[in-house]
């Protein structure tokens, strides 16, 4: 096959360097050099805007800037600064145990794509994955979110970096004095707004279809979708939504803070330096700054005008197709102890899903299902058995095994594997996740119970009930 001039081209196989057989894109600010991993071409840290340094910090994010000649799209960006959670601990051997060293600077703002072998106007389903980690945690080139497999489906795979922590979602008096609505907070959900702008404007040129975009994500990513549904700006940019173990509304801490409440907590977050003014903040380290705190969206007047709960209370969300769910065991490892895993998990996760797709149903009319996924992990040795803990289903959804070579995954992992990533990738086509070999899944009914589709050691429909905390 020769080289296409403004999309992807070139024969199977792994090519890098340059040559004609290389795949290539050209996407509104340059074109990009990319490589063949087997039957998957892979454009790796691209940027989608400016990086948020300097002057940039605690701003919403600003245009790319055009590059000459052909940018080899070779290696992934850096991560968001972050830091990390213990290396021993279940959470980080499933999602942060990567081959490649961790690289971070907050020059963060990159995305990467793979796609099948397709060239411009193929017209492909595309899959928008947006990575967990509680506003602290995750980057887009996790290896447990790698796209190969998925791509290799017939889809676009696309993830992406935000930013995290205070330097993510940081709310002060002195920023809304600056933004021309007032607004603070939420530069990591403005992120996500203009990597998804990217797409819009740039997946044809990889073989995607701006108009069949799903946005995928689990926990915090999950939560960050639910508001991404609820955002006026972000709403012509998606047409279905997939949620793993976390929720924008119904949440157990409430309703997301006002801009009043959350400049309140971050003038107390500039006190813990000597109460800094913004200037002074934007002069000191970034990993000074991430280390402290805990933050998450709030309504800050520009992507969130009011309370996400409010937007779904009056049906005035996305009206999308959603597909939502949530482990076994999601309390396993947040729970104190003496206190009971069930309730932190019905808390924390189950209830605010349920609630979401309660919501959701009830007031758009809008397609939803729900399934539960219940099958525990081989962990290698030297772990706790936490059950079907809360991003267990993780290695599965993507068909990602591979990515934790030291698991003593069996043939049950392997089949559940690959009927979760066809399932994920067919709702992606089609926005529906029913078809194919799976026992019959009907939609979300509630407020009681629900049909659900289990993916377990079998993969059946039952009958969920609604928890106590939703």
């Amino acid at each position: 096959m020769s080289a296409s001039p403004n999309g992807v081209s070139g024969p199977r196989g792994r090519v890098r360097g340059g040559g004609a057989d290389t795949p290539r894109a050209r996407t509104a600010t340059g074109r990009l050099l990319g490589e063949w991993d087997g039957s998957v071409a892979v454009f790796r840290g691209i940027p989608f805007a400016a990086p948020p340094v300097g002057d940039l910090r605690w701003r919403p994010p600003r245009p790319a800037a055009s590059w000459d000649g052909e940018r080899r799209a070779y290696d992934f960006g850096p991560a968001p600064l972050q830091p990390q959670p213990p290396v021993a601990s279940v959470m980080y051997r499933t999602n942060f145990a990567d081959r490649r060293a961790l690289v971070m600077s907050e020059d963060c703002l990159y995305l990467n794509v793979w796609t099948p072998d397709a060239a411009p106007g193929t017209g492909l389903p595309v899959m928008v994955w947006i990575h967990g980690g509680g506003n602290r945690y995750g980057y887009g080139h996790q290896d447990i979110h790698d796209g190969r497999a998925q791509a290799s489906r017939g889809l676009v795979v696309v993830t992406l970096n935000h930013r995290l922590g205070a330097l993510g979602f940081l709310a002060h008096p002195e920023l809304a004095a600056e933004d021309g609505l007032g607004a603070s907070g939420n530069y990591g959900l403005l992120d996500l707004v203009a990597a998804l702008t990217w797409v819009r404007e740039n997946i044809a040129a990889f073989g995607g279809d701006p108009d069949r975009v799903t946005l995928a994500g689990n926990s915090a990513g999950a939560a960050h979708i639910c508001h991404l549904m609820a955002a006026p700006a972000s709403r012509p940019l998606f047409r279905a939504a997939l949620g793993q173990s976390a929720s924008g509304v119904g949440r157990a801490e409430g309703p997301l803070p006002s801009q009043a409440e959350a400049q309140k907590q971050g003038l107390a977050y500039a006190n813990g330096f000597g109460g800094r003014d913004i200037g002074a903040l934007r002069g000191t380290s970034g990993v000074e700054l991430i280390v402290r705190g805990h933050f998450g969206p709030v309504v800050d007047g520009r992507v969130l005008t009011e309370p996400t709960d409010d937007v779904f209370a009056a049906g005035r969300q996305h009206a999308v197709p959603l597909l939502l769910g949530t482990n076994a065991d999601e309390g396993t490892v947040y729970a104190r102890p003496g206190e009971d895993a069930e309730t932190v998990g019905d808390a924390r996760f189950v209830g605010p899903v349920w609630h979401w797709a309660q919501t959701h149903r009830a007031t758009s009319g809008a397609p939803t299902w729900m399934y539960r996924f219940a099958r525990r992990p081989p962990l290698p040795p030297g772990l706790p058995d936490l059950g079907v803990y809360h991003t267990a289903e993780l290695p599965y959804v993507l068909d990602n095994l591979a990515q934790r070579p030291d698991w003593p995954w069996q043939d049950t992992d392997r089949r559940l594997a690959a009927v979760m990533a066809d399932t994920w990738a067919r709702f992606a086509a089609t926005g529906d996740p029913g078809g194919g070999t799976l026992p019959p899944w009907p939609r979300f009914t509630g407020p009681g119970e629900t049909p659900a589709l289990v993916f377990g050691d079998t993969v059946r429909t039952e009958t969920l009930r609604r928890p106590r905390s939703s």
